[in-house]
This record gives structure tokens, C-alpha cells and sequence, in this order.
């Protein structure tokens, strides 16, 4: 462009499409912000479904393997019995833990309890015990261990019934010998472990305090 030259004017056309433009722009960015209103919404509904679904499941999975343990002829709502009990070193509990009271007309006949031992071959052992209200054993499940696959892995009840021995013992049976426990073959440490664990849960059972608390429920939203 020569010094003399001039800025050549905008063309009409092109001014009359300017607003055009800007209504396109403008439509383009509002729906991509409904886009991505409706798209953050979506995730977080899909997320607090997918959340109460789980926890539903997870309920679901304590149910089971508390009621496979519990005293019999309880009223069946194990997990609305529940109740929080001080710290125990002899149950592997450095805190206070909740623990399940069985419960039938009103009664407590015995009690579900979360104990654990640090002493398995490879470390620790996580179990629930269910005892009567006579210090009988109702049943033993583990819930948690890194045994050996093959070896001490047996004390799973979906591998063996090793650890169905536990039922209808007290305190004075449950011992590793001819006439006790059977050890598991090629997992001595895995056994004794936890027959020494649910040993001491009895013991814990008969020494505590013996002014056992009413049952205590938890209640449920409407719906739930």
C-alpha cells in the first residue's frame, strides 16, 4: 500500500454478516456449556448410584458371613444389632470396634466379634467369631489373610472345612493336638495362629464385662 493509498472501506456484505457470526458463536458456546452442564450431571448421578449400589453389596457381603456365624434363632436383622465395644489387645483390636449382637424377642443370645492376629505365616489374620451367650462357639470365618495359596490358604470355608472344627467348642477344646483342632497339613503356623486367636476370644468373652448392654439398632431411612 502506497502513502497515498487508503484503507479500503468493509464491504456492506460483510457487515451484514457480523451478526450472524456472533449469534452462531454465541449459540455454539451456550451449547457447549449445556453440554457439559448436562454431561457433569450424568457423572455425578451415575457416580452416586453407582456408590449406594455398592454400599447396598457391601451390606449384603457383612450379612452373609456375620449370619453364617452367629448364634441360631437369632430375629435376623444382624447387622441393625450392632454395637461398639472398648479397644482389646487379646482380639487384635487397638481401638474400639463394633461388634454384632445376636438377638432374639428382645434378648442378646450371643454375639458376632471381629478379631485378629498378626501371627500367621504371612502375617496377619482377620476373622469373625460367633459365640453364645454361654461362651460357646457359633462358628468361625475368615475374612482377611495373605496365606499360602495351596497351603494355608485351607482355612477359607470355600477351600475346606478345616475351620468348621471351631463350632460348638469352648475355651477348654480349642487347642492344636489329637484331641483339639486337626493343623493343616504343611500350614502348622497358619493354624495355630488362628486357634490361638479364637482361644483368646473366648477367654475375652468370659472375662469381660459381664453387664452385657441392651440390644442396639440401627435404624434405617424409609425405603431402606
Amino acid at each position: 500500500m502506497t502513502p497515498s493509498s487508503k484503507p479500503s472501506p468493509l464491504k456492506p456484505s460483510f457487515l451484514a454478516q457480523a451478526p450472524s457470526l456472533v449469534k452462531i458463536a454465541f449459540r455454539a458456546g451456550t451449547g457447549l456449556a449445556m453440554f457439559a452442564l448436562i454431561t457433569l450431571s450424568s457423572v455425578a448421578i451415575t457416580r452416586a448410584l453407582t456408590a449406594e449400589r455398592i454400599a447396598t453389596n457391601q451390606e449384603a457381603s457383612a450379612y452373609r458371613i456375620v449370619a453364617e456365624v452367629a448364634p441360631a434363632g437369632h430375629d435376623g436383622h444382624l447387622l441393625d444389632h450392632t454395637i461398639t465395644l472398648p479397644a482389646s489387645p487379646p482380639l487384635g483390636q487397638p481401638k474400639p470396634f463394633t461388634a454384632w449382637q445376636a438377638v432374639t424377642d428382645g434378648n442378646v443370645i450371643g454375639l458376632v466379634v471381629p478379631v485378629a492376629t498378626t501371627q500367621g505365616y504371612s502375617g496377619r489374620i482377620e476373622m469373625l467369631v460367633g459365640i453364645t451367650a454361654q461362651g460357646i462357639l457359633s462358628g468361625v470365618r475368615i475374612s482377611d489373610h495373605r496365606e499360602t495359596p495351596g497351603l494355608g490358604d485351607a482355612i477359607e470355608a470355600r477351600k475346606s472345612d478345616w475351620i468348621e472344627q471351631f463350632s460348638g467348642l469352648s475355651s477348654e477344646s480349642v487347642h492344636l493336638d489329637d484331641d483339639g483342632i486337626d493343623t493343616l497339613t504343611g500350614a502348622t503356623i497358619t493354624s495355630r495362629a488362628v486357634t490361638e486367636a479364637v482361644r483368646n476370644s473366648l477367654q475375652w468373652y468370659r472375662e469381660r464385662d459381664t453387664s452385657q448392654p441392651p440390644p442396639q439398632e440401627r435404624h434405617h431411612e424409609p425405603g431402606h
